[in-house]
């Protein structure tokens, strides 16, 4: 039994670490399209001018996503704004040991990349649009 116990151990324990490390790898997936969503969002919803949002949003693009990710150094985001849509796409390459040590997973599976759009509109504006025509078309 101890024999058995010797060879099933190290498995058990290699599989749970590599499990949280995947876990942490999903983590970052999940962190990269948060943080592009809120920058597509907070420049479509605050400013009304396209320059003016395109600065903004090259301006927040470091502070927004910073050095919360798990294995890897930076984030490569791209922020693009044009009159209807706000386009925002990251790119995450994340390091790992079986990589660079053993070559065994192929560097281009551990690549996170996303994209997100969101519509360029103010909703205030379309508020008072959809009451002004509720008000000539119901007479008041």
């Amino acid at each position: 039994m101890t024999a058995e116990a010797a060879f099933v151990v190290p498995w058990v324990i290699f599989i749970i670490v590599w499990l949280i490390y995947l876990a942490y790898f999903e983590y970052d997936r999940c962190l990269v399209f948060q943080d592009d969503y809120l920058l597509a969002t907070l420049s479509a919803t605050r400013i009304k001018s396209v320059d003016e949002k395109q600065s903004w949003l090259d301006g927040h693009i470091g502070s927004i996503h910073g050095s919360k990710y798990m294995g890897t150094h930076s984030v490569e985001t791209i922020g693009e704004v044009t009159k209807s849509k706000i386009i925002v796409s990251s790119t995450l390459n994340v390091s790992h040991p079986l990589n660079y040590h053993a070559g065994m997973i192929p560097k281009s599976n551990w690549n996170i990349s996303d994209r997100v759009e969101a519509d360029n509109f103010s909703y205030t504006e379309r508020i008072r649009l959809f009451r002004s025509v509720g008000r000539v078309l119901g007479g008041g």
